[in-house]
Order: C-alpha cells, then sequence, then structure tokens
C-alpha cells in the first residue's frame, strides 16, 4: 500500500518544495491558467487545464541547443539544464502526456536534453475530483485519477488534502512535513471523489482506443474529411496547445564571418502549410484535407502505431482552443475535437 499523508493545507508542502526545487505551478491570468513559477501567488489545483501544457517547461517552445565559435580552434558550449524542478499540480493526463514523450526522447536515439531535464524534474500529481466540459480523459484512461509514476500525488478531499508518496524523490519530501498519516476514511473518500468524477465525464470517443487503427484505416477517404477541413483555419492550435505534440524545427544564427553561431529548436506543427515542404519547394501535405487527416490519424492511430503510447489523453485543449467553432447538427462544433471527428466518420456514407 502507497504511504499518504493528510494534510490540513498546501502551503506547508510547497514551502518544503521551495527549499530544494524551483516549483512550477498553475496559476490565474486574468481567468485563464498557466503553468508559471510559484512564488507568491496561490497555485490553482481545481480542474481547468492550463493553456498550454506542462511539457513546455521540459521542452520549452525556443531553446538553445548549443553555442559554437571557430576561432583559435572549434569549441561548443551547451546550457545548463540541471536545475532541480517540481510540476505542482500537474494533471493525470498530462502525465500520461510526458510519459508518451519519454518513449519519443527515449529508445534507441535519446534526447540528452528532454532527459537531462527530465530526470531533474520532481512530479507533483494532482488527481481531478471534478471535469471540465471538454474533458474525455476516461475514454483513454488517462483520468481522472492516477494510479502511477508520479513523486507525490494530491487529491481535493475538500476537508484537506490526501498527499501519497510514489517514489524515493517524494519520499525525501514527505519527511520534512510534520503531518499525520491518512486513514481509511481518507482513501475511502478519494475513491468516491473519483468516482463521481468519473460518472459526470459528458464527451466519450466512440470507439475503443484499440479499434482506432483499423477503424481510420478503413474510412481513409471517408466523404467526411472533406467537410471538416475546409472549415479548419490550419493555424496550428491545436497541436501547439496538445500535451503530446514533440515536432520541433532546427535553426542556425551565425556570423557573418561563420566563426560563431547557436543552434536552437522551435516548436512546430503538421497543421502549417511549410511543416512538409521538401526540396526544391515539394510538399507532399499541400492541401488543407491532407494537414487536417494527418494529424487526426496521426493522434488517433499512428503514434500508438509507432511509439505504443496514444498521441491523445483526453484533455480537451484542442476542444477549446480551436478557434473554428462552426454551426453542426444545430450546435457549435470545435473542428479539432476528436470525439467531434469520430462521430462524423461513424455516419454512414
Amino acid at each position: 500500500m502507497v504511504r499518504a499523508l493528510k494534510l490540513d493545507g498546501l502551503d506547508i508542502l510547497i514551502e518544503s518544495l521551495k527549499k530544494d526545487y524551483l516549483v512550477y505551478a498553475p496559476l490565474s491570468r486574468n481567468g485563464d491558467y498557466f503553468f508559471s513559477i510559484l512564488e507568491e501567488e496561490k497555485a490553482y489545483l481545481g480542474c481547468a487545464v492550463t493553456i498550454m501544457p506542462p511539457k513546455r517547461i521540459l521542452q520549452p517552445e525556443v531553446q538553445t541547443l548549443f553555442n559554437y565559435t571557430a576561432v583559435d580552434g572549434y569549441s561548443i558550449e551547451t546550457p545548463p539544464l540541471d536545475q532541480k524542478q517540481a510540476l505542482f499540480g500537474i494533471r493525470p493526463c498530462d502525465v500520461h502526456a510526458m510519459l508518451g514523450f519519454d518513449r519519443v526522447f527515449g529508445g534507441r536515439y535519446e534526447d540528452p536534453y528532454w532527459w537531462e531535464r527530465r530526470k531533474n524534474t520532481l512530479v507533483v500529481a494532482a488527481n481531478c475530483t471534478t471535469v471540465a466540459e471538454e474533458c474525455f480523459c476516461s475514454s483513454w484512461g488517462t483520468g481522472p485519477g492516477l494510479d502511477a509514476n508520479y513523486d507525490l500525488l494530491l487529491t481535493d478531499l475538500e476537508d484537506g488534502y490526501l498527499l501519497e508518496i510514489g517514489s524515493p524523490a517524494g519520499e525525501e519530501v514527505a519527511i520534512q512535513l510534520d503531518v499525520p498519516p491518512a486513514g481509511e476514511a481518507d482513501l475511502s473518500k478519494k475513491a468516491r471523489l473519483l468516482a463521481r468524477a468519473t460518472a459526470s465525464i459528458k464527451k466519450v470517443l466512440g470507439v475503443k482506443p484499440t479499434e482506432l487503427h483499423d477503424f481510420l484505416a478503413e474510412r481513409f477517404d471517408h466523404p467526411a474529411w472533406q467537410p471538416q477541413a475546409d472549415v479548419c483555419f490550419s493555424c496550428g492550435n491545436c497541436t501547439i496547445t496538445c500535451p503530446t505534440c514533440y515536432c520541433y524545427n532546427i535553426f542556425e544564427d551565425y556570423s557573418p564571418a561563420l566563426k560563431a553561431g547557436e543552434r536552437r529548436s522551435e516548436w512546430d506543427s503538421c497543421q502549417l502549410l511549410e511543416f512538409a515542404r521538401i526540396a526544391h519547394g515539394f510538399n507532399f501535405r499541400r492541401t488543407r484535407l491532407d494537414r487536417f487527416k494527418h494529424r487526426s490519424i496521426h493522434k488517433l492511430s499512428w503514434m500508438d502505431q509507432q511509439y505504443q503510447t496514444p498521441g491523445c489523453v483526453g484533455c480537451g485543449r484542442c476542444v477549446r482552443w480551436c478557434p473554428s467553432w462552426p454551426v453542426r447538427r444545430g450546435r457549435p462544433t470545435s473542428l479539432a475535437d476528436p470525439v467531434e471527428i469520430i462521430g462524423d466518420l461513424m455516419e454512414a456514407v
């Protein structure tokens, strides 16, 4: 059984974390939420997903990979990445997305930049005892509760917080806290709250995840794709705010004499026209239809085939931040919503 503590509030935990970690947490900004460095503000642990996923802390939108000089020899300088940091209040869906990044950036060719930050990051997750209207995590088994892959796990019990310890690093933090152990009543209440949250999820993927590959392969030329793509702006919002999208581009800035320069990475999106442009200007996904279809099938099928991890975790960010909401079936509908995409493809031709 995982050891658990009962906290009256979060202050004692946060202050303990700040002794050894740079703490990132969801903070309110004009009614929306962002993962930012926690200083004097209060962390928000209600179930409203942050605009940008916490992946940006481990894989920044723009990051310098190294600087180089070619004066009196050749040298490379890599920025330090060994800052100890804590992701406080990260949701179960985002933890699952982070595990997906582990697979993408692990394996045969590891990304040292990801893993250097990852090994120095403490995961302080928070279960969702309420859910947002865009959430469909239960379709993927990625929420609203988390069972593993955390250092510390919080559950809001309404009369306090349950704190579960899931790793030696989490135990090091917990032993500094002068708080009582949790009892069976606390664990039972957690189970009831999570069951209630699961029952309140209204959005459901119409096809089981294990059946999505065959379902999409059989409907690759379904006529529903075209009207979906026709009202897509191809802006990339759905991919930039997605916690599992990992694509980036590499750029070089160098001096006119080619004696010094910087190599950096920047996030990229398969929804942008230039993403699939190659030598001599050829573009094998020039049409908006091809880009729309690629993003949908990669998320729902191909990523699982390639990395054995789903490309969607049901967080609902793509639903919330898609700027195209045409009226369909008599109501405004997000074009990026996987539930709606699958629903359209289920209709008979």
